[in-house]
């Protein structure tokens, strides 16, 4: 009986697109091309506009850090991100991108790089900029 147990939970794991994962509601994107983007901004202290990274449209973003509850990810979002948790769980940033409301893309940025100043929402015209001289750089999210 356990190897049938076994069986069925190995062949959902393989059966996951690679680089995803349902953390909830959503899929959230753990690698593909914005986490390469961001971690060669990173490695080269250089700076660059969010939108530029990215591959598909949003007006919005929403950055969370580590032990951000569900209840307030899903109230900010507008959107029911993380099912099944009642915190963001990961060494690292959870973006979700919206367009026109709608949640359209997330993605668990890890490891932690990226400094918000306290602030959750971003705009499509955000900048991303080194923090320091040191590389890999921490990567300071600046509105225009």
């Amino acid at each position: 009986m356990w190897r049938i147990a076994l069986t069925m939970v190995l062949g959902l794991l393989l059966a996951m697109p690679s680089g995803c994962g349902i953390i909830g509601g959503m899929d959230i994107a753990t690698e593909g091309p914005l986490h390469d983007r961001l971690r060669e901004l990173s490695s080269s202290g250089r700076s660059a506009a969010l939108a530029d990274l990215t591959d598909f449209e949003w007006d919005t973003v929403y950055v969370f850090g580590e032990g951000t509850r569900a209840e307030e990810i899903d109230d900010t979002v507008g959107a029911t991100v993380l099912r099944a948790q009642d915190r963001y769980y990961s060494a690292g940033n959870l973006l979700v991108f919206s367009s026109r409301g709608d949640a359209v893309y997330a993605a668990d940025v890890v490891p932690d790089i990226l400094v918000t100043g306290g602030d959750t929402e971003w705009r499509v015209d955000t900048r991303l900029e080194p923090r320091g001289n040191r590389t890999p750089a921490a990567l300071r999210l600046v509105a225009p």
